[in-house]
């Protein structure tokens, strides 16, 4: 069955606004057009794929496996018109990023600048994530790039190393402590530990060295947020593990000291640049990731 793809694109705009007005305000057409042309799916469905409710458009069953089939058509279709965008030197064109916080708070802001001085004309969808829902993002292509901090290795999944970095002991400059250079993580027990979810890379690899060298944390505060876990860190006897280049912005104000811990020398935090294997980067996306290793050899050895 051959359907108009007009009117998928009307049934995906009132389904994610949840009132035929408001799509028609996003698609800037009429009401009447929107209704007809869903309407004409109906009928080629013969189901309803909206209960027509007071407070909105609600799914039918039948509207959700629509949705859920469609999603990722819409998807690849904005890709390919943004693809084929910026072929016109970098004029137009979308690029949807997934992040780990720190790369946010460290080196995304001033790379959008730079890209966006170059080429105004190029937009990004920038969201913060762990690890896990990066990857998970590129696989179900609502990621063109994935900044990924310990990516898993995935056969689908290609992976640009971009720098390595330590794990530090974080803590406030008035621990017991502070003024060490390096110490044990079995130093750290007693300590209340922040850390990270286990969704993290990050707190993959914290979870994966405790276990090897038998430490069990006193953990007390675990959080998707590295701001949080920072400020926690610079009070009283609290601390935390994090890599290096996530608390240089700290170290350098003075508000948090931080100290290498040994049971990590041999297992550096990897920053890498992923996308999904057999997909490729559109031009604007290529340039993006050429601004990303080339801002980010500051932080290499």
């Amino acid at each position: 069955m051959a359907m108009d793809f007009t009117a998928l694109r009307y049934f995906s705009a009132t389904a994610s606004a949840r009132s035929i007005r408001a799509a028609s305000e996003t698609l800037h057409v009429s009401p009447s057009a929107i209704s007809r042309q869903i309407a004409k799916l109906e009928h080629e469905l013969r189901a309803p794929i909206f209960d027509r409710r007071a407070q909105g458009m609600k799914l039918t069953a039948a509207g959700e496996i629509l949705l859920t089939k469609i999603d990722g058509v819409m998807r690849e279709f904005a890709r390919v018109k943004s693809h084929i965008a910026a072929l016109q030197n970098l004029q137009a064109g979308n690029v949807d990023v997934y992040c780990f916080q720190t790369a946010i708070e460290s080196f995304v802001a001033p790379v959008l600048n730079r890209f966006h001085a170059q080429y105004p004309d190029v937009t990004f969808n920038v969201r913060m994530s762990s690890t896990d829902e990066a990857i998970e993002a590129l696989v179900a292509g609502k990621a063109e790039i994935g900044l990924v901090l310990n990516a898993p290795v995935r056969d689908n999944i290609t992976r640009l190393e971009v720098f390595r970095d330590r794990m530090v002991a974080a803590f406030s400059p008035k621990h017991p402590l502070a003024g060490r250079k390096a110490l044990s993580v079995h130093e750290l027990k007693g300590f209340p530990l922040a850390l990270t979810e286990p969704s993290f890379g990050l707190r993959q690899q914290l979870d994966r060295v405790f276990a090897s060298h038998g430490f069990e944390p006193t953990c007390f505060c675990v959080t998707n947020s590295l701001a949080l876990i920072k400020e926690v860190a610079s009070m009283g006897n609290n601390c935390t593990l994090l890599p290096r280049f996530a608390v240089g912005h700290e170290l350098a104000a003075g508000s948090i000291a931080a100290a290498a811990v040994r049971e990590f020398a041999g297992d550096p935090l990897v920053f890498c640049i992923c996308s999904l294997s057999d997909r490729s980067l559109s031009p604007a996306a290529k340039v993006f990731l050429e601004i990303v290793v080339d801002y980010c050899r500051r932080y290499r050895p």
